[in-house]
């Protein structure tokens, strides 16, 4: 899959069990490591966990590389490494204090 579709699989994912404010940032020229960054809201610990979950499997079947899977302690953020995607799927909380948006500010949106 090339980074298009791994990026379409993996919004579309997020958008069908609801989850909020997703954003898509390509960061290949400012990380040597990944190529883009999905970013969405969860609103529990539950619909974090929900979300990060299926990504992981569905990612899996679509023939995507899982290379991990962080946060299920807690469930307030996890972060599934897709190799070339990262998706990070937060709490409003936690996403408003980590505002990692603003970090990869010079990342251009999709």
């Amino acid at each position: 899959m090339n980074l298009k579709q791994q990026l379409k699989a993996v919004t579309d994912i997020i958008d069908e069990l609801k989850g909020e404010d997703i954003v898509t940032l390509k960061v290949l020229e400012q990380s040597a490591d990944i190529e883009a960054i999905v970013i969405a809201t969860g609103r529990s610990t539950q619909h974090v966990r929900g979300i990060a979950n299926n990504v992981k499997i569905e990612a899996k079947r679509l023939g995507m590389k899982v290379v991990g899977i962080e946060g299920a302690e807690t469930g307030h953020w996890m972060l599934i490494d897709l190799a070339e995607v990262v998706v990070h799927i937060m709490s409003e909380k936690t996403r408003e204090f980590y505002k990692l948006e603003k970090l990869w500010s010079g990342a251009s949106n999709e």
